[in-house]
């Protein structure tokens, strides 16, 4: 049920809509980042060798030219196969960072499809959480990770928290409601599966 898309193709256009919406978000093309609020997820980055400039959440489509964006949203319709994720760009000297990624769900799964199996991701012991590591160089200045709906995945409050090298930077709070995805539920229990 769930995709993760690494290549390369997806971080290229990630880049492009990160950078757009980093400008949107700052009032055009302002050569400031947007500072962290204090207290909220990335504010504490200021003194550290790394600092969070955006972070978004959304469900992925294409703009009318058919490029990649990402439509900001925190409740959206169990549409199966329909890409759902985040990006984060940050700024640091570091060459590397590792990100991490925890998928929380509202119920636990039975199989949480290949991605487990392969090794992807792990699964928490309570089979509720999927939990991601990757290192990645910073030469891009972003990170991301999407997911899809498939049938059997549950609806309901879901939680993705994003660490980078061991702090939380942002943790993204979703509802996924009854959609045309529900009607497909699968007759043998509960999976969840990624594209790779």
């Amino acid at each position: 049920m769930s995709s993760r898309h690494p290549a390369a193709a997806l971080f290229t256009g990630l880049l492009s809509v990160a950078v757009l919406a980093s400008c949107a978000a700052s009032g055009g093309g302002s050569a400031e980042p947007p500072a962290a609020a204090p207290g909220a997820p990335g504010a504490n980055l200021k003194s550290a060798p790394l600092s969070v400039v955006s972070a978004q959440f959304g469900v992925f489509g294409a703009d009318p030219t058919g490029r990649r964006v990402l439509f900001e949203t925190n409740n959206f319709p169990a549409i199966t196969a329909a890409p759902y994720g985040w990006y984060i760009i940050f700024k640091t000297d570091k060459p590397t960072v590792v990100w991490r990624e925890e998928f929380e769900l509202p119920i636990p799964l039975d199989n949480w499809g290949p991605g487990e199996t392969m090794g992807i991701y792990t699964i928490s012991p309570d089979r509720k959480t999927a939990v991601t590591e990757r290192i990645v160089p910073t030469r891009v200045g972003f990170i991301a990770n999407e997911w899809r709906y498939a049938p059997g995945d549950p609806i309901g409050a879901h939680a993705i928290r994003v660490y980078i090298d061991g702090q939380l930077v942002k943790d993204f709070r979703f509802k996924i409601e009854d959609g045309p995805g529900t009607q497909e539920r699968s007759p043998h229990g509960r999976t969840r599966g990624p594209i790779t």
